[in-house]
């Protein structure tokens, strides 16, 4: 069977690293090909055919239409028996380009379907995804949002960062994403403000990521008198991971939240806001604390409740349970989903 992934960009992210292990396992029985249209910024091992479609050559609002043509005839040459599209914008594109021509077609998402703010590009988004044969989301919530399409199922993603083993920890709380709005480090910041200096001064702050409010929020953690240490893009987050005792994920939205589970294959305590994505994967006072809104005041009870009861930390990381999201069990889902479109 020919299978075709197809991605913007293969930058530094959760969907690349799910195309990175798709054509790896499903290159053991089925012939791959990788399709970007955009950069590569060689992060990644991809397995099989890749393939450069530059659609964005010449940026005109004739490119906004041509661009569709030009997948179209693409994969026409290529032939592909099926195509997984990663994120929505591609995935629109790889629909609109592809109707009429009896693809199959699964779309994944990887982004909580509330995050695109533009209601005309939800519509649309929506409208073309009742086109595909299948829809791969992160959680209950965005199945629940995605009933309207034919086959909608949960595949979560593989736990990519595995220790081989485990070193004394660290007083370090981390925290590690973009440094973008979506991930909520104003909040977090302000949060931390709130902390008991007393008990802060025992751990040191760090936050792994690079983005556009990085100067915005060194200022802000300057005026809240915090000390925080900024370390921009890491490209060994093990290391950091072996070293911290919390993790602290505070965003505002998250489909899933892959730290989280890495995080705890590190055996580190875990505090999240209670997006969608640690609602599906974490269990509250069992394995992890999540904040009861976001706000700062209840991201702060959460800090202080973990740094001030060490037996809360260890009893939350010995009820981890990570075998779920193991590799083997999501190709295993991904080779029952492409095993049953193949019968239709």
């Amino acid at each position: 069977m020919k299978i075709m992934l197809v991605i913007s960009a293969l930058r530094n992210g959760g969907a690349e690293r799910v195309v990175e292990l798709l054509s790896h396992e499903l290159g053991k029985n089925h012939q791959i090909e990788t399709l970007y249209f955009e950069e590569n910024l060689n992060l990644y091992k991809i397995s099989g055919k890749l393939t450069h479609l530059n659609l964005y050559k010449n940026r005109n609002w004739l490119s906004k239409f041509s661009k569709f043509f030009k997948i179209r005839a693409y994969i026409k040459s290529a032939n592909p028996d099926l195509i997984i599209s990663f994120m929505d914008q591609t995935n629109i594109n790889i629909i609109l380009s592809t109707i009429f021509t009896n693809r199959k077609i699964i779309a994944t998402e990887h982004v909580s379907y509330d995050l695109l703010q533009s209601k005309i590009w939800r519509r649309i988004r929506d409208f073309s995804y009742k086109f595909c044969d299948a829809l791969v989301v992160l959680s209950k919530r965005d199945k629940e949002y995605y009933n309207f399409v034919k086959r909608c199922k949960i595949i979560y993603n593989p736990l990519f960062n595995k220790p081989k083993n485990i070193i004394k920890k660290e007083k370090l709380i981390l925290s590690v994403g973009r440094l973008e709005p979506v991930k909520g480090y104003d909040l977090y910041l302000n949060s931390l403000a709130l902390v008991d200096k007393n008990l802060l001064k025992e751990y040191k702050i760090v936050i792994a990521g690079d983005g556009t409010q990085a100067n915005a929020l060194k200022t802000q953690a300057k005026n809240l008198n915090l000390n925080v240490e900024f370390l921009g893009h890491v490209r060994d987050i093990n290391k950091l991971y072996q070293r911290a005792e919390i993790l602290v994920l505070p965003s505002l939205s998250e489909a899933f939240g892959n730290v989280l589970n890495e995080a705890g294959a590190y055996n580190i305590a875990r505090i999240s806001t209670p997006t969608a994505g640690a609602l599906e994967i974490l269990n509250n006072n069992k394995d992890s604390l999540i904040a009861k809104d976001f706000t700062p005041q209840a991201l702060s009870l959460c800090i202080t409740k973990m740094i001030e009861d060490s037996n809360l930390r260890e009893n939350l990381i010995k009820n981890i349970n990570l075998d779920k999201f193991s590799s083997q069990n999501i190709i295993s889902e991904w080779n029952k989903l492409i095993k049953e479109l193949k019968g239709k």
